[in-house]
């Protein structure tokens, strides 16, 4: 008997290609989702963009073009893998530190953090520096300053580039009270700030030479701006303006983001930046990474030590 010409080949061909068909179907679907996937998060991030103002809502601007910033100021200090020198060093250190000899731990570690600055010897730096800043040794740019007649602390604090809680801090004051021809204990400032959006740093600069080294969270994507700030606003305990609905969040409430304290920074360079700031944070697992919205966060512990060293008009560089 004489098969069927193609009849098993035609159902065949006429199955396969309903099945390319689907396929293509099912792949232009993915790709579709994908792209709508990605846009809702460029949208929830522009929502969220605003780790926030002191009450107003954010506009967190476009990220601008690194300034000129001159070979001194363009960049954080670089830590480095440990050497037998830095190794030595740290040892030496830990030795004066132990035998509670804090400045001698000072001068080592300037030196070879300035050489060779691996990561143990800029948070041994920042300990011994933060230790004597609230002790009673005398290191450089610490004075003692005798009241006059119309002095008042936020005064004062201007007169040396410093900050009300500092003075208080240094020379143990529970209040703003203070006496004519007393003896206060101040720290003449020139702190400066540079954060690094690659390593998640925060480099608190004495001059030239940095002071101490804090972990932040940048923004997600680059977003925070690699320009020049200024720190122009100081607030403890910040209310949160939600940019969704412009709605303010006081401090205390679980969806306010802030933290404990907030510092506003304004580009003069670039005025259509604005809505950026240094704040604190209670998730403690976004510390270290491109996290936030644009602003830098920190643990709400550092933020609020950093809060207490740097006075309004502290530069704040933002490097890649």
């Amino acid at each position: 008997m004489a098969k069927p010409i193609y009849a098993g080949s035609y159902n065949t061909r006429k199955g396969g290609g309903w099945k390319r068909v689907f396929i293509i179907i099912v792949i232009v679907q993915i790709i579709g989702v994908g792209i709508y996937l990605f846009l809702s998060r460029d949208k929830a991030e522009e929502r969220v963009a605003a780790d926030g103002t002191s009450g107003a809502p954010v506009e967190a601007g476009p990220a601008a073009p690194l300034m000129d910033l001159g070979p001194a100021l363009a960049a954080p200090v670089m830590d480095v893998a440990p050497t037998a020198q830095s190794r030595a060093a740290i040892s030496d250190a830990q030795a004066a530190i132990d035998a509670g000899q804090l400045a001698d731990a000072k001068i080592i570690l300037d030196k070879i953090v300035a050489v060779t600055p691996d990561a143990r010897a800029i948070k041994m730096l920042g300990d011994v520096n933060m230790k004597l800043l609230k002790s009673p040794i005398m290191i450089p740019g610490k004075q003692y300053y005798v009241i006059q007649s119309g002095d008042y602390l936020q005064k004062i604090a201007k007169k040396f580039n410093t900050t009300v809680e500092l003075i208080k801090t240094m020379n143990n004051m529970e209040t703003d009270v203070i006496r004519l021809g007393a003896s206060l204990l101040v720290y003449e400032g020139n702190f400066s700030i540079r954060v690094s959006k690659n390593r998640n740093t925060l480099d608190l600069m004495n001059g030239d030479r940095i002071f101490k080294r804090y972990s932040v969270g940048t923004g997600k994507f680059g977003k925070t701006p690699a320009v020049e700030f200024l720190i122009v606003d100081k607030i403890t305990e910040p209310p949160w303006t939600r940019p969704s609905d412009n709605k303010q969040i006081e401090f205390g409430d679980k969806e306010n983001v802030l933290g404990t304290r907030w510092m506003a920074i304004k580009c003069e360079a670039h005025p259509e930046i604005t809505g950026y700031g240094i704040h604190g944070t209670w998730e403690r697992d976004s510390i270290g990474k491109q996290s936030s919205a644009g602003c830098v966060r920190m643990l709400n512990e550092d933020v609020e030590e950093l809060f207490d060293l740097v006075p309004r008009k502290t530069t704040v560089i933002i490097t890649e």
